[in-house]
């Protein structure tokens, strides 16, 4: 009885740290097929604006109790958003149009210390919705790989093959788990045009249902011995896959006994968020490591606002190593010399190190976490602005997002920021 109490007044005091499976919300799916919208193609452009912020109902899934540290409370200050303007094709155009109209954006935070300069919520969207992050994710999977870092459980320059020797014959045979975490393996997949993934990897996560439980028992594990070549040497090129994420995810739950979405939701708790998170998951439990986070949008703008303060929530409490964040804004030469042979180097001067991009743009330095359909998390350090936003560009992996983005919108956004 007495060891029950204490159990319990531990449970009461840490939260649960167990995140939920939970398998797919087919209520929700048979309305949305009365909308001509599918398992099928839930994730298709076309059906973005309706699909994204909610998922998670069309896959397997893990819900994460995110309730713990208190979420901090923000002072209102106004950005004066709609008074910014950016250019376009027919000349100066107002940034909330540009937003709404050619970015396709569905909510945005902007904070700034213990201010809030900007918050809005589109698309049929509130303050409590979640929203699909697409590759913000891997950011996340990042954290919680740092986190066994910190534990002693997991060194970054060991091999994958010394982690998960299961794959001893694949392409990752010699890599290190850095190299698959700055994505620099370079790995050879079967990948269609805009896309950053081979196609039997979402359908061994049962993405768009559960056709490939046959071929994939074990979800995305069974995937990884399909990968058995790579490009260039090991550890030279920045070659943004997928994959990369999918093994590191692998690798955390290997070293720490646990699921990746235990991980990442104590890190939620410990920031302080406000709405519950999902992360999503293949048939067998795995989580999507690469593109399954489903959060709220000032909760993603307050892991931004840790990370800048050295990695502490606003009480104070360490979440993230200092040293791992500085390591993200001071890059390294292999870093800087693999970004430059990428393709993403048109973009910006930077590097990607550790799942994060930094980028160089109109004199701004900016950490940002990025996902394909306008998902994005920029941290400019030496303000100490945080912007979140969540949207669905209609197309993937295209130029003309990417400067929309980070060559418009949010270099007028910091502009702003910086005086308030």
């Amino acid at each position: 009885m007495k060891k029950s109490i204490v159990a319990l007044t531990v449970l009461l005091a840490f939260g649960a740290t167990a995140a939920e499976f939970q398998k797919r919300d087919n209520v929700f799916i048979e309305n949305a097929a009365n909308h001509a919208i599918t398992i099928y193609d839930w994730d298709n452009a076309e059906n973005s604006a309706s699909t994204f912020p909610h998922a998670y109902k069309f896959t397997h899934s893990y819900k994460l109790n995110t309730s713990g540290v208190l979420p901090q409370k923000f002072k209102p200050v106004d950005l004066g958003l709609s008074s910014l303007v950016v250019s376009d094709i027919e000349g100066d155009i107002n940034l909330e149009t540009f937003l709404r109209e050619r970015l396709k954006n569905h909510s945005l935070v902007v904070i700034k210390g213990e201010k809030i300069l900007h918050e809005h919520y589109w698309n049929n969207m509130t303050q409590r919705s979640t929203h699909l992050d697409m590759s913000v994710t891997k950011s996340f999977t990042s954290l919680a790989a740092q986190k066994a870092v910190d534990a002693g459980k997991l060194d970054m320059s060991k091999k994958v093959i010394d982690y998960l020797p299961e794959l001893k014959g694949t392409a990752w045979e010699t890599a290190t788990v850095q190299e698959v975490s700055d994505m620099r393996t370079s790995v050879i997949q079967q990948v269609s045009a805009h896309k950053s993934w081979d196609d039997r990897m979402t359908i061994s996560q049962s993405y768009n249902s559960d056709t490939g439980l046959k071929d994939y028992p074990n979800g995305v594990s069974d995937y990884f011995p399909l990968v058995t070549e790579f490009n260039y040497s090991m550890g030279e090129t920045y070659t943004y896959q997928c994959v990369n994420t999918e093994v590191l995810g692998k690798i955390v739950e290997k070293v720490t006994g646990e699921n990746l979405a235990d991980i990442i939701e104590v890190i939620f708790q410990d920031v302080g968020a406000e709405n519950d998170a999902y992360l999503m998951s293949d048939h067998a439990g795995g989580a999507v490591a690469s593109g399954g986070l489903n959060a709220g949008t000032k909760d993603l703008a307050r892991v931004g606002a840790m990370l800048l303060n050295d990695g502490k929530n606003y009480q104070g409490k360490q979440v993230i190593s200092p040293a791992f964040i500085d390591s993200l804004f001071d890059g390294n030469e292999l870093v800087r010399s693999a970004w430059a042979k990428g393709k993403e180097a048109a973009l910006a001067d930077g590097w990607y190190k550790d799942q994060f991009r930094l980028l160089n743009v109109d004199g701004h330095e900016i950490l940002a976490m990025v996902g394909i359909h306008g998902q994005v998390v920029a941290m400019e350090r030496s303000t100490g602005t945080v912007i979140a936003m969540n949207g669905g560009y209609p197309q993937t992996e295209t130029p003309r997002m990417a400067i929309s983005i980070f060559h418009k919108a949010i270099p007028a956004i910091l502009k702003a920021a910086a005086s308030k």
